[in-house]
């Protein structure tokens, strides 16, 4: 009997009919994806309602700093979920990010539109020079390197008055701004944040296809066989690092200017602590997982907050605890990793499998038997 598979042909150098198929069916799904995604951001802010009295804050906000955190989040994925080095110290980057375009738009007078992408520039040189350094290291000796550079970094910005005003912090950063157009409505931070949020998830999915992905992907499985395969195992780790230093510092700017006020104590190592539980949360290897991390992460730290207030019958320490979400992120991350250790997103939709094929579902096993 003839086979029905299209067969690509003898001494043809091109891909497989099917091939060509299966990738423009990819491709669709893809955009698809993206399309809706774009449309449920497009229309959210016409949804606005305030949240309960326990947080007394609008979800406009907590959006645009979904859209933020989603930016680091994305390349934090890049380097750990793909390049499997891991980072505790991004909110290094983060901060470097909203420190110069805040010094450089309050003293320099430079716009926003300027000072934006001079944060990136400074982050990713940093993270040029301490990526080639601590990148030589390996397994949980990074993690306590990077841990040490986000402590570090922290304490610079405390001491360096003379810099960052220290504890005081920057008051008066401008908002976010184009040529010609200030950006100082809250529908149109949202729009501009998340524009920005999606040319980012864009471009890292592509770089995610390409042949950069696959070289991120062998370093994670083995970086003896990626070299063996003619991969630059230490010019691919370096330039990872530097792209999600670059992302962070990009983050880190835009926050800046929604905040108006930057000191200190909002970059600290709990920043870093809540950026990796976002990665973790959302799905290692999963770009579009940073979105569902920074969304459950970003929404529960509010009801963390209001956590004191919910307990009158309590022991006078339990009330007098401060640090709530150090303890409900850790609890979060160990749950993530011990009950979907894949994440929301590949979790939700392997389980969206399982229901539609007709060998896990009851009523369409009959048919079959």
């Amino acid at each position: 009997m003839r086979s029905l598979t299209t067969e690509q042909p003898a001494g043809s150098s091109g891909p497989a009919k099917g091939g060509r198929w299966s990738a423009f069916g990819d491709g669709l799904r893809r955009n698809r994806l993206v399309l809706l995604v774009s449309i449920f951001l497009i229309t959210l802010p016409l949804w606005e309602t305030p949240l309960s009295d326990l947080t007394s804050v609008r979800i406009l906000y907590h959006l645009r700093l979904v859209g933020i955190y989603t930016i680091v989040a994305v390349g934090l994925n890049l380097l750990i979920g793909y390049a499997g080095q891991v980072s505790l110290g991004h909110a290094a980057f983060f901060g470097i990010g909203a420190y110069t375009t805040a010094i450089l738009t309050t003293r320099a007078g430079w716009p926003p539109w300027v000072g934006i992408p001079a944060a990136m520039l400074i982050a990713g040189a940093i993270g040029l020079v301490l990526g080639s350094i601590v990148l030589r290291l390996k397994g949980h000796y990074l993690a306590m390197a990077t841990l040490a550079l986000g402590i570090i970094v922290f304490v610079l910005f405390r001491e360096l008055h003379w810099l960052t005003l220290g504890t005081d912090g920057i008051n008066y950063i401008p908002p976010l701004s184009l040529p010609g157009l200030k950006i100082t409505s809250r529908a149109g931070q949202y729009y501009f944040i998340w524009t920005i949020a999606l040319l980012v998830l864009l471009f890292c999915s592509n770089v995610i296809d390409s042949r950069v992905g696959r070289a991120l992907r062998a370093l994670h499985h083995s970086e003896v066989a990626a070299a063996a395969m003619g991969v630059d195992v230490a010019l691919y780790k370096v330039r990872v690092f530097t792209l999600s230093a670059i992302l962070a510092g990009l983050a880190g700017a835009l926050f800046a200017h929604i905040q108006t006020f930057i000191n200190p104590s909002a970059f600290y190592i709990d920043l870093s602590i809540m950026l990796v539980t976002m990665v973790v949360v959302g799905g290692m290897s999963s770009i579009w997982g940073a979105v569902a991390g920074a969304a459950t992460i970003t929404f529960i730290r509010p009801i963390v907050g209001a956590l004191p207030r919910w307990f009158e019958d309590v022991p006078d320490w339990v009330k007098n605890y401060s640090n709530y979400e150090a303890l409900v992120f850790g609890l979060i991350l160990v749950l993530t990793m011990v009950f979907m250790p894949s994440g929301i997103t590949r979790s939700v939709t392997d389980l969206l499998k399982q229901r539609r094929s007709p060998f896990n579902n009851p009523f369409r096993k009959r048919r079959w038997e």
